[in-house]
């Protein structure tokens, strides 16, 4: 009947939504939270920490594995739990916000126009900036300090590897070294009776031989 007809409906939709919802959520930019969570991420949006619980428990919901069977379904939800980690954390969302205001900061002098100019200044919308808008010439510059930052928080995490490694060899070598000479030392105290013997011998030789023989007369 209809009503039945409009439950399976409902049910395909809702699939569709939840699907769709894995595949935005997959191809979010990793190091903004803010994008995973579908939250207005632009400097002056005034996401509360309200904003980002709700945001979370609404798509968290909409995509949990218990509800979807999707092959990439838990690897989605992983990346929504991590972005409202990160943006629960005081001091990471505080350089979060700061390199999205960094990243506005730039795009506005690219255009010659001072940090603190409104958003809706006539030089930031149609018809004087064309394609791409200020939001999405702010979310690339965005995405280019991420990275870079990233790339430098890498390598200084490789060559800190480095470092250490080349320490634990050294100490390393050295606790080596020592227990040589230890062993050396304890091998030497150990010969040491066979060695007094050794000499007290050759000198008794020694000595005969220095007497030499008895002259007969």
């Amino acid at each position: 009947d209809d009503a039945e007809l409009d439950r399976i409906f409902n049910q395909e939709a809702s699939l569709v939504s939840r699907e769709a919802e894995v595949l935005r959520v997959l191809q979010c930019f990793k190091l903004n939270p803010y994008e995973i969570l579908g939250l207005d991420w632009m400097p002056g949006a005034g996401v509360t920490d309200q904003d980002i619980q709700r945001a979370y428990r609404k798509k968290s919901l909409l995509i949990h594995p218990d509800k979807l069977k999707h092959p990439r379904g838990i690897e989605a939800f992983d990346l929504l739990k991590k972005a409202q980690t990160e943006l629960s954390d005081c001091d990471k969302r505080k350089l979060l916000d700061e390199t999205l205001q960094d990243a506005r900061m730039l795009v506005l002098r690219e255009i010659g126009l001072p940090r603190d100019t409104p958003d809706d200044h006539e030089k930031l919308n149609p018809p004087a900036m064309k394609d791409p808008d200020l939001k999405e010439r702010v979310r690339r510059k965005a995405k280019e300090i991420m990275i870079d930052d990233e790339l430098r928080k890498r390598r200084v995490q490789k060559m800190t590897m480095i470092a250490e490694g080349a320490e634990a060899k050294r100490a390393e070598d050295a606790l080596a070294e020592r227990k040589r000479k230890m062993e050396e030392k304890e091998r030497w105290e150990e010969t040491r009776e066979d060695r007094v013997s050794d000499w007290r011998s050759f000198n008794k030789k020694k000595k005969k031989r220095t007497k030499g023989p008895e002259v007969l007369g």
